[in-house]
């Protein structure tokens, strides 16, 4: 379970460089995902993001799953410290996209404002979520 629970918060959560051709922006892997759905190259690059991602999460959570089975942290500690970490990047804001991300202003969207900017943006504006 935190195996699972730590995978799927780092795919959840994590800001993730995403590279064009220079840093597009530090974001979640869905959000990247969901940029890549217009097609062509940005498909292309998003989709290699994902899959090494994808492989670099996984062995982070497999990682942590061998410290708690080896007995050197308890899996209650280990829970928890996993949980705190992925709120605190959840709420952070340290999420943006667009050119120049060493000026600082983009860096500046927590996760919750990056999802619903991406959903907004691939939708055309529909959303689900309210404002």
């Amino acid at each position: 379970m935190l195996r699972a629970g730590t995978f799927i918060g780092l795919v959840l959560l994590f800001p993730c460089p995403w590279y064009l051709i220079a840093v597009g922006g530090l974001l979640p892997l869905p959000v990247i995902v969901l940029y890549g759905a217009a097609g062509g190259i940005i498909l292309a690059f998003s989709l290699v993001h994902l899959v090494v991602y994808a492989g670099v999460f996984h062995l982070i959570a497999r990682w942590v799953d061998a410290r708690v089975r080896a007995g050197r942290v308890r899996a209650e500690v280990a829970g928890a410290l996993v949980a705190v970490t992925l709120l605190a990047l959840g709420v952070a804001p340290i999420y943006g996209s667009g050119e120049n991300l060493a000026a600082g202003d983009k860096l500046a969207h927590n996760a919750y404002e990056v999802y619903r900017a991406a959903w907004r943006e691939v939708t055309g504006g529909y959303t689900i979520i309210p404002p």
